[in-house]
């Protein structure tokens, strides 16, 4: 793998994301809705490219000026555990912070163990649970992370 640059996604990039977001999720987002996203997240979608390849993603949103929503982050299965998740994590929270949010949320399925303890391990904690917030029976967790305090932030 060649240096990897996390770069604002394009509308070319759609079909390699729409990839990536099928292999990642049991209910991926249609292509018209990241279609959407791309419009809606100004600045806030981004990618991990690794030359002309889209590897990983990540959506947010600003919410009340003060809250970052991580709408979703994933990258291709052949890079996964590379460190490029926390790559667009990182930079999707230095853009949050850059915009005036305080924290930065998202919402993770209760059996998702790696992705709970991959948050976890990024300060995100959770706060709450949201019963069946991906269908019946199929709960999520609300993680929040305070970047109150958060060394490069302040």
């Amino acid at each position: 793998m060649s240096s990897i640059i996390i770069s604002d996604a394009w509308e070319e990039d759609l079909e390699q994301i729409e990839k990536i977001e099928r292999e990642s999720f049991d209910n991926p987002y249609p292509f018209s809705l990241l279609k959407a996203y791309l419009q809606l997240a100004e600045g806030l979608f981004l990618v991990a490219r690794d030359g002309d390849r889209v590897v990983g993603y990540c959506i947010g949103i600003v919410q009340f000026k003060v809250r970052g929503h991580i709408i979703s982050i994933a990258s291709s299965s052949e890079v996964r555990r590379t460190g490029i998740g926390s790559l667009l994590l990182q930079e999707l929270e230095r853009r949050f912070h850059k915009l005036g949010c305080t924290y930065s949320y998202l919402e993770v399925n209760v059996n998702n163990e790696e992705a709970i303890r991959f948050y976890y391990n990024r300060s995100y904690r959770v706060v709450r649970t949201r019963r069946n917030y991906y269908g019946r029976n199929k709960h999520g967790f609300v993680m929040v992370k305070n970047f109150k305090g958060e060394s490069g932030f302040e």
